[in-house]
């Protein structure tokens, strides 16, 4: 996909970038021509990323940051935006998991920790984009939310409302910043293969159900999220704001094989 679209010429910061689907967009905005701030709470992989990019020919610098800490976040957005002249891309990758109890069994420890990274960083993330963005005459924004901020996965409240503020945030931020020029997507994956989802996968019995649950019948790999996220960040976009895109093999449009005869 970016063999067609071209980016040259425009600066993009990648939260969660040292890997994962993070990772994947990275590479794929640098290898459309971007240059790519590749952030992540692990400073070395980030750096080791950005290395890749740059051997294979491209442009990105790797930074060590918590996404839910504002003075990080502010100061690194003024590094790469000084470094690379600008912020014209913002892809909120960076997210952690609760771990799969009940809601009555849930801790607020996980809570405050979840929140903070998945919706606290993808806030922080964006209003720090938004003055560089705005100075620029537009920009584009897309924010990591799921599948499960679009129907519900059992023994997931609060990855769940992390996710659905996620989808609620876009909204509300395309709303606000349309006058600006600056849209604001999300997309909602399913299942996909990333180090955070892989403890899931290895047990069989999760992936036969996730493959029996998705009408296209796999789980998703990180090129899937990144090939959309390369679309959204487009100009092919260019009237898209204020959506979640589901890429999850059919899982939101129902059940599949449910013979009714």
């Amino acid at each position: 996909m970016a063999d067609f679209i071209d980016l040259a010429g425009r600066v993009a910061i990648v939260t969660g970038g040292a890997q994962g689907i993070g990772q994947a967009v990275a590479e794929l905005l640098a290898r459309a021509g971007a240059a790519v701030g590749v952030i992540d709470r692990n400073g070395e992989l980030a750096e080791a990323v950005a290395r890749e990019i740059e051997a294979s020919g491209g442009k990105a610098a790797g930074f060590a940051v918590d996404v839910a800490n504002e003075l990080e976040v502010a100061a690194v957005w003024e590094k790469v935006a000084t470094r690379f002249g600008g912020l014209d891309i913002l892809v909120s990758a960076a997210g952690v998991i609760s771990p799969n109890v009940p809601a009555d069994q849930a801790e607020m420890s996980d809570f405050e920790r979840v929140i903070a990274v998945n919706l606290k960083g993808v806030l922080l993330a964006a209003k720090h984009a938004h003055p560089y963005m705005k100075k620029a005459g537009g920009g584009s924004i897309v924010n990591l939310s799921s599948q499960a901020a679009l129907l519900s996965l059992p023994n997931q409240a609060i990855y769940t409302a992390s996710k659905g503020g996620v989808t609620a945030l876009t909204r509300s931020l395309a709303i606000d910043w349309a006058s600006s020029n600056i849209r604001v997507n999300a997309i909602a994956p399913t299942f996909i293969r990333t180090p955070m989802a892989e403890p899931m996968l290895a047990d069989p019995a999760v992936l036969r159900a996730a493959q029996r649950r998705i009408p296209l019948g796999r789980v998703g790999v990180p090129a899937d999220i990144a090939n959309v996220a390369l679309f959204l960040a487009s100009d092919l976009a260019s009237l898209m704001t204020g959506q979640t895109l589901a890429v999850d093999g059919g899982w939101s449009v129902g059940e599949p094989g449910l013979d009714l005869h």
